[in-house]
């Protein structure tokens, strides 16, 4: 029998960072992707509040960057359905979450790289402004990074355990 979500510390830390992430992105992230008319004034206040205050070039709208654009359409139709799933199968402790959570941490870290590449070569933004994008950024690379240890770690496990019944079920 499956462990409460509240004794897996872990998983209760996933649990609640999809579930903000799932905001984060419809509100959000994904909100340029939205016609104006459904987008709310608060959202286009976040993103120019974004812009001046920490100059992230993402949040530069004038500038159309369809690669980002396409890293957004990536978020709104992978990202979030990965976490609405995660957080039901963190939540029964669902075999296939470390499968999972591997795709959704690899994809993750992955579109976040260049991210980080753009802000590091932008040529408009000052050493600090770059290390404070740094700071907001990171942390999705990061998190992915042990999100894919933990996961590795998983399935290693569930392999195993599967391969050492087969020997003791070949052994009878």
């Amino acid at each position: 029998m499956a462990k409460p979500i509240s004794e897996r510390p872990v998983d209760l830390f996933y649990r609640t960072f999809f579930s903000v992430m799932i905001v984060i992105s419809l509100v959000a992230d994904c909100s340029p992707l939205y016609p104006e008319w459904l987008r709310p004034a608060f959202v286009s206040n976040m993103h120019k509040y974004q812009f001046d205050t920490f100059k992230d070039p993402f949040f530069n709208f004038a500038i159309h960057r369809p690669w980002f654009e396409s890293l957004v359409w990536l978020e709104l139709l992978v990202l979030v359905p990965f976490s609405a799933w995660l957080i039901h199968g963190l939540t029964v402790d669902h075999p296939l979450v470390p499968l999972h959570l591997l795709m959704y941490a690899y994809h993750m870290g992955v579109t976040t790289i260049p991210c980080l590449a753009e802000i590091y070569q932008e040529k408009m933004l000052s050493t600090s402004e770059v290390a404070k994008l740094f700071g907001m950024y990171g942390p999705f690379v990061i998190l992915p990074v042990y999100m894919i240890y933990d996961a590795y770690g998983r399935i290693r496990k569930q392999l195993l355990g599967a391969h050492d019944r087969d020997i003791v079920a070949k052994a009878k």
